[in-house]
């Protein structure tokens, strides 16, 4: 017997592997879902921040999951702090399955005729999604405008879309930035869940596995959003935990009693 069977489960609930249709659509998923819809309709420029686990990936997964493939081309790069140009190119041209260049400036020029030409002549709109951008020099975002300007800066062929922590937001405030922050069509923070959308969330959660009762008193809930502070990864964890206590004391019900006793399991993934 699986321990999520103790509580008449069919699988493990808050995983990290949601089917995008069974996500659950939270006001600032939907809220961060709409901006990215449309920056995508105006081929602009979006900047996606909030804190770590909010649900800022989550919520591109499930918008370029809704996309055809026969119009849109999605290039996801998990950036790197020691990316400089050079490495951002040459990750660019192995995903547009170019051979990079020994030259910088050639690699750039191919991935910039690559993304023009399937523009005009494939009818294929590229989606470069940078995620966890805040970790990116000023330099390598300085340079991202060069990625954007085309035909003498008179027309956008791509979608850029950078995802980070909210630092980015501090980054891209710098002096030298201007020309790139006057370039993004929108700059959006993904704000943590409330009490209510985090109960929600819970019950969201426990429905997608075929638990329709109340595992969770209204007590433990708000212990859980105390501790999540409305992040959902954090809530992920605070509720697994949680049941695996209950389960381990053959519990049928997540009360204080059992929330009391999983803070040591949760100390390495509290709040800082």
């Amino acid at each position: 017997m699986m321990w999520w069977e103790h509580f008449g489960a069919r699988s493990a609930p808050f995983t990290r592997n949601v089917a995008v249709e069974t996500l659950f659509l939270s006001p600032p998923l939907a809220e961060c879902q709409a901006r990215l819809q449309a920056v995508i309709r105006e081929r602009g420029v979006l900047a996606v921040t909030g804190e770590s686990g909010v649900g800022k990936t989550t919520a591109l997964r499930a918008t370029v999951a809704a996309l055809p493939p026969s119009q849109f081309l999605s290039v996801y790069l998990p950036a790197q702090e020691d990316w400089t140009p050079r490495v951002f190119y040459r990750a660019l041209a192995y995903e547009l399955a170019l051979l990079p260049s020994p030259f910088a400036l050639e690699t750039e020029r191919a991935v910039r005729q690559t993304l023009w030409t399937m523009v005009t002549q494939q009818n294929r709109v590229p989606l470069i999604l940078l995620d966890e951008a805040h970790l990116l020099s000023p330099h390598l975002l300085q340079s991202l405008r060069h990625l954007l300007n085309f035909a003498m800066d008179s027309t956008a062929p791509l979608v850029l879309i950078l995802v980070g922590h909210t630092e980015l937001r501090r980054k891209l405030s710098l002096r030298p930035l201007e020309a790139l922050r006057q370039r993004i069509t929108i700059a959006y923070q993904v704000r943590p869940l409330t009490a209510a959308e985090t109960t929600a969330y819970v019950t969201h959660h426990l429905h997608q596995v075929g638990i329709d009762r109340a595992l969770f008193t209204e007590t433990a809930l708000k212990s859980g959003w105390d501790w999540s502070q409305g992040i959902p990864r954090r809530m992920n964890a605070w509720a697994t935990a949680c049941l695996l206590a209950a389960y381990g004391g053959q519990q049928p019900l997540i009360d204080e009693a059992v929330v009391a006793t999983a803070p040591e399991e949760l100390q390495w993934a509290g709040p800082v």
